[in-house]
């Protein structure tokens, strides 16, 4: 294994530190005549990332072209446009999480125990696992809890869940194919979370930044006021106003779950269907086609036979169980919260407070009996 391509390694890591001890170094040598080959290939990797393209590793024959990844991660971080770190930290998982599917198992192994300090170790050959009970012999390595949980929080598929896993004195059973992913996914942490300390940038790699800078535009629409007009956004409940603030800002790839629920319910409350279409195209992992089919796909279910309204968002039973509700998390509070079921029912009676000028909630207790306890 050429550890060398993967940028997260201690040798790349180790490398890069030789060859550019500060990013003030770092500037100073890929702008060297004999080294701007690296500003031009980082420059096609971070282009690769706006356009969805796949992010090709360079050949790594000479050891400076590890310098490639650190290079356009300075130029993401020049433009300091998040949404264009959060496709880079996409595109970069995507290159890695397929590369690392070729690795061999121990040498998989190895890199992410070095590179990421992680406690795993290899449940055995084919032989071995086969002495072990029938639901365990599919698992290749078994890795520490605490290393686990590093990542998986992250992935909102059931089986990601720690209560869902098999744990034995500390240690989580996983498959070959689970530890890239958390390789990945660790990667992909790595970059969004990264903030650099900007030094001033030679002449060369301020042209890379105004040239990529030039081209986002074209790439990355900016996401206009939604035209609510009868659609009162201050009506939104907690759940829906936080994932409808997430997807506007474009930083991050909200789960299917999350997705479907934000899309369900705008539906439902008759926004528009390119005001819909507009919000989704803001996510990093955005396919176009595939946007518009799931919007109508969401949008045309049949209530009856004449009447085409759409799914009905889920309940708050089922957005509390996927650890999206955030008064259920104690990020925030609302007191009508306690006396509805769905999503919708909150926007109903919100959007009838607001149009009444409600604004003493004494009369939810007067009414109704509380049907959430968070």
């Amino acid at each position: 294994m050429n550890q060398l391509k993967y940028p997260f390694s201690t040798e790349a890591r180790e490398t890069s530190l030789k060859l550019a001890r500060d990013l003030g170094d770092l500037v100073e040598f890929v702008s060297r005549p004999s080294n701007e080959y690296i500003v031009r290939e980082a420059e096609e990797r971070v282009l690769a990332a706006l356009t969805k393209s796949e992010i090709r590793y360079p050949s790594m024959q000479d050891e400076r072209d590890v310098l490639v990844y650190s290079t356009s991660r300075l130029i993401v971080e020049s433009i300091g446009n998040p949404r264009l770190r959060a496709l880079q930290a996409v595109a970069e998982e995507k290159a890695a999480n397929k590369a690392l599917d070729k690795e061999d198992p121990e040498s998989l192994r190895e890199l992410c125990s070095t590179s990421f300090r992680w406690s795993i170790e290899s449940m055995g050959d084919v032989g071995e696992r086969a002495s072990l009970p029938l639901q365990m012999r599919t698992y290749e390595f078994k890795i520490r809890f605490e290393n686990f949980l590093e990542v998986a929080p992250m992935i909102r598929a059931p089986e990601w869940n720690l209560i869902n896993r098999f744990l034995d004195r500390g240690w989580v059973p996983i498959r070959r194919s689970e530890l890239v992913r958390l390789a990945s996914g660790k990667f992909h942490q790595i970059i969004k979370a990264g903030r650099l300390d900007l030094p001033p940038l030679s002449e060369r790699l301020a042209a890379a930044v105004e040239r990529l800078g030039a081209e986002m535009p074209s790439h990355l629409r900016q996401l206009e006021p939604l035209k609510f007009e009868d659609v009162e956004q201050s009506a939104f409940p907690p759940c829906m106003a936080l994932l409808y603030a997430k997807q506007k800002s474009g930083e991050e790839n909200l789960p299917h779950f999350a997705r479907f629920a934000l899309a369900a319910f705008l539906n439902r409350i008759n926004l528009d269907r390119d005001e819909i279409l507009k919000l989704f195209e803001q996510a990093p992992d955005r396919h176009k086609r595939v946007i518009e089919y799931q919007v109508d796909h969401i949008s045309r279910k049949r209530t009856s036979d004449d009447d085409e309204t759409g799914y009905v968002p889920p309940n708050c039973s089922k957005i509390i169980s996927q650890r999206l509700c955030p008064v259920d998390n104690q990020e925030t509070f609302d007191p009508l919260c306690e006396y509805i079921l769905n999503p919708l029912s909150f926007y109903s009676t919100r959007y009838w407070e607001e149009s009444k000028n409600v604004t003493n909630h004494s009369w939810y207790a007067n009414k109704w009996e509380k049907k959430q306890t968070f």
